[in-house]
């Protein structure tokens, strides 16, 4: 473990200390086995006193949560924006200060969660941990700053926090300004200090470790444990009764299953997720499952061809009725689909996309398969699909584009509407192949709206047939038409095939 700071402004004048850790951390010797009955009866009674004065932690309740004399969690009540988006915080006491984890979605809210603490104690706040970068756990950072707490978190949790929340903050603003009725108080306050694995902060009488095992829900998660007590916050890692957020640009499925196999093997007795009730190490388990099963799922989907739009309306994951944030489910089989696309499908082909384009559909069909990228760009939307299939013979001509476009167009003619305006060449790869080009209408009362120009080429490579599809709709500008149209098929044009294709 290294430690980057970035602020150290007031770290000389914390009385806690941060220290570097490596290897495994200290574990408390109150949970190690006693043999007989004895002894597990004076176990079991001790650790009761020691958790709440002869009971168990009320796990079945939002609000402040007591899980130990020492550590708290505050529970959303519920996913609506006003409840903070069922974003859950916590915190930890020790006998020279609190750390604090996450800090809600607005300072109201950050202030209410200030209030908690102080139900509870008056030591100062000291530290606050950023688990990830998302706005329901950072934009109540202002608050805590006020308070005179170092902030915490992963370098790519500051990064991420810097480069987007003006995004989602203007984005609010302009398009959504009765919830941004809620967020005009929101001051962005970036962490103070980073860093890289492991860090373990003493705060008197009791440690915190915090750990970062990788990208998961995103690029810079870190979970927050307290070793003696066997409580781990998850951040977005985990979540209860809700849905899982896989949409993260910055997400990795495989080490995020990964890292909640091996956070099950850690014994821990109490596990505050993202969002929903605390829990036990099981949910750990419950949510790798929600991840693998919804994985599995797209990829059969991807192999069986069917299209994304209909798969993200009809999915449904087993044992997930009654879940909240049910819209997220749709939101993450897109994003499984577009990270699981060219893993199973795996073209023998290459396009050079500017940044900017992003997998839209795709999946097989017959012993081919299909593709297709879009670009919401400022100038209007730009897409490039490509179809392969075994080519039934080399020659091609300018018809046999024509008569492509009439199929397509007869398949769905419910929806949309093509006309052709004419015939050429396109350059691709160094070769002059027949084209088509026109324009086309998504017809009115469909769940899609638009209209444009199109080029439709076709060529055949290693004995395979391609059809690249280019559309652009710049909602009529003729100008940015053609300046679009122009740039698809210069992408066109960089099409190839890959070793072994």
């Amino acid at each position: 473990m290294r430690m980057q700071p970035v602020h150290m402004i007031g770290m000389t004048a914390i009385g806690a200390s941060l220290r570097r850790v490596s290897g495994s951390h200290v574990r408390s010797t109150l949970f190690r086995r006693a043999s007989g009955a004895a002894a597990l009866t004076v176990s079991i009674c001790a650790l009761s006193l020691w958790l709440a004065g002869c009971g168990a932690p009320d796990l079945e309740k939002t609000g402040l949560v007591k899980i130990s004399n020492r550590v708290y969690a505050f529970i959303a009540p519920g996913p609506t924006a006003a409840e903070g988006l069922g974003a859950n915080s916590g915190f930890v006491v020790g006998d020279e200060g609190v750390l604090v984890v996450d800090s809600r979605y607005t300072p109201a809210l950050a202030r209410e969660l200030v209030d908690a603490i102080r139900s509870v104690t008056d030591a100062p706040i000291r530290y606050l941990v950023n688990t990830h970068y998302h706005p329901d756990h950072t934009w109540g950072n202002s608050v805590f700053k006020e308070e005179g707490a170092v902030i915490i978190s992963h370098p790519r949790t500051r990064a991420d926090i810097e480069k987007y929340s003006p995004l989602y903050l203007e984005h609010y603003r302009t398009y959504r300004g009765e919830a941004y009725e809620q967020l005009k108080d929101v001051t962005i306050v970036l962490p103070d200090t980073t860093f890289e694995d492991e860090l373990s902060i003493d705060l008197g009488g009791v440690e915190v470790v915090i750990r970062h095992f990788g990208p998961g829900h995103t690029a810079g998660d870190c979970i927050v444990t307290v070793p003696g007590d066997r409580v781990v916050f998850t951040g977005g890692l985990a979540a209860e009764g809700y849905h899982l957020n896989l949409g993260d640009v910055g997400g990795d499925f495989d080490n995020w299953a990964a890292t909640l196999l091996r956070l099950g093997g850690m014994d821990f007795r109490y596990v505050v997720p993202a969002q929903g009730m605390v829990s036990d190490a099981a949910l750990l388990e419950t949510c790798r499952t929600y991840i693998e099963t919804l994985r599995d799922r797209c990829r059969d989907e991807i192999r069986a061809g069917n299209y994304l739009t209909v798969v993200a309306l009809t999915m449904k994951i087993p044992g997930t009725e009654g879940y909240l944030q049910e819209n997220l489910l749709p939101f993450n089989v897109r994003a499984v689909y577009r990270r699981e696309i060219m893993k199973v499908l795996e073209p023998n082909f290459k396009i050079d996309l500017p940044d900017g384009f992003e997998i839209d559909d795709g999946g097989a069909e017959g012993r081919g398969g299909r593709i297709k990228w879009v670009w919401n760009s400022d100038n209007g939307k730009l897409e490039i699909e490509v179809h392969w299939s075994p080519a039934g013979r080399n020659e091609l001509l300018v018809q046999d584009v024509k008569d492509r476009v009439i199929r397509y167009t007869e398949a769905n003619k419910g929806t949309l509407s093509m006309e052709t305006a004419g015939t050429k060449t396109l350059e691709i790869g160094g070769v002059h192949e027949p084209a088509a080009f026109g324009t086309y209408r998504i017809r009115s009362g469909t769940t899609l709206m638009g209209s444009g120009i199109w080029t439709w080429s076709m060529l055949t490579r290693g004995g395979t047939l391609y059809a690249i599809q280019l559309q652009t709709d710049a909602n009529r500008v003729e100008e940015r038409e053609r300046r679009n149209m122009e740039i698809l098929e210069r992408i066109a044009g960089t099409f190839r095939l890959t070793a072994g294709g």
